[in-house]
């Protein structure tokens, strides 16, 4: 009888991508080659081979700078040829006739292609995706990194905070009053210092009731005895990994809702970290989280409620803020070498909002917590 099996998985397809490398962070990871302009690449899975095809003004940098097996000019196949043509004229020479290609690639180019003769089959997740989620050493160094600049930006904005007076329910800085917009210059500039940038969005210094929306990132004057969540999440601008924090403070004395919430949201939050290692899912971490909240009287969003935790219990970072692995209602098993935030927060409009987020590398037996950061409610 023949070892084969009859059923044997059919060769994977080579992988075509066509895009920049700027925010295409599937792109950046196969080639570290970062442009803002389109640009080709191939990989063969089964050779273990890639290649890269970039404008000739990019060709030499690319050469140097990537890590692709094989880096080739447009000028190789011809002058002003239409992206489609160049691509056709690649395909055809590597003797190609079917490609993956991700969700996201272009409709009009894969009509051509297909009218060409040549199979276009796109894939919800391509294998650069996948291998995304488990950092190696380098890329943990890389987050740490960019975990230190986010933790020295949120000391500056809480010794602002901390420093500020109260004149009636509003902060005041230097004769002025104290405004989200502010605190959020603080942590930009400090972060350009220290090497990041802002890609993923501007900071999150939300006061008060307008704390109940999780992604509004804040306005106006800073209240005292409201709560204060901040939320960073820098990237290294030359390495180009995210970390992400958010701490939530009040300046003054919180109120009875807010003293309970903050309780409820760090004892899940600890609940969970505990809970965090090689081997459970995602499901078993969100569930945990729930199950606090809802012992204590909190609506969540798994009971379908619309205040209290109405968000996931955390996502994976890496060279995008939010990437995989989802931390939520899925059966996700958790792999070493995943870097996952767990972040639980509760939010009610008539009081305002809590969070607290940590970012870990998941461990054989349990995890390392890559934020240092004190957790103190008042400052």
């Amino acid at each position: 009888m023949s070892d084969k099996k009859e059923n044997a998985e059919e060769p994977k397809k080579p992988l075509l991508i066509v895009s920049e490398s700027m925010r295409n962070a599937d792109m950046y990871y196969a080639t570290r080659f970062l442009a803002a302009d389109p640009f080709i690449y191939l990989r063969f899975h089964h050779e273990l081979r890639d290649i890269l095809i970039v404008s000739q003004m990019e060709y030499e940098r690319a050469r140097k700078e990537s890590i692709v097996n094989e880096v080739r000019s447009t000028l190789d196949y011809g002058y002003d040829l239409k992206m489609e043509e160049l691509i056709i004229k690649i395909l055809r020479e590597e003797h190609v006739e079917a490609i993956e290609v991700p969700r996201y690639f272009q409709l009009y180019t894969a009509e051509e292609l297909r009218k060409n003769g040549i199979e276009v089959v796109p894939v919800e997740e391509v294998t650069l995706t996948k291998e995304r989620e488990i950092k190696d050493e380098q890329e943990i160094t890389f987050m740490k990194k960019a975990q230190s600049a986010c933790e020295k930006a949120m000391a500056l904005a809480l010794t602002v905070i901390k420093k500020s007076t109260v004149n009636g329910n509003v902060l005041m800085e230097n004769g002025e009053i104290l405004t989200s917009e502010r605190i959020k210059a603080h942590i930009e500039h400090a972060l350009i210092d220290a090497g990041c940038t802002c890609d993923g969005g501007e900071p999150i210094v939300a006061c008060g009731k307008k704390a109940a929306d999780p992604h509004f990132s804040g306005s106006g004057p800073l209240l005292a005895n409201e709560p204060i969540i901040i939320d960073i999440f820098p990237r290294l601008k030359v390495e180009r990994y995210f970390a992400d924090m958010t701490r939530t403070i009040v300046k003054g004395e919180p109120g009875k809702e807010i003293k309970e919430m903050y309780e409820a949201v760090l004892e899940a939050q600890n609940a969970a970290l505990a809970l965090v290692k090689e081997g459970i899912t995602c499901r078993e971490v969100h569930n945990c989280v729930c199950d606090i909240f809802e012992e204590r009287g909190y609506e969540t969003l798994r009971k379908g409620g619309k205040k209290g935790f109405i968000h996931s219990t955390g996502h994976g970072v890496g060279l995008n803020v939010h990437e995989n692995p989802r931390v939520s209602d899925n059966e996700y098993v958790l792999r070493k070498g995943n870097v996952i935030t767990i972040e639980p927060g509760l939010y009610d409009p008539e009081v305002g909002g809590v969070r607290l987020e940590d970012m870990v590398l998941v461990l054989k037996n349990g995890c390392e917590n890559l934020t240092r950061f004190e957790k103190k409610p008042e400052v």
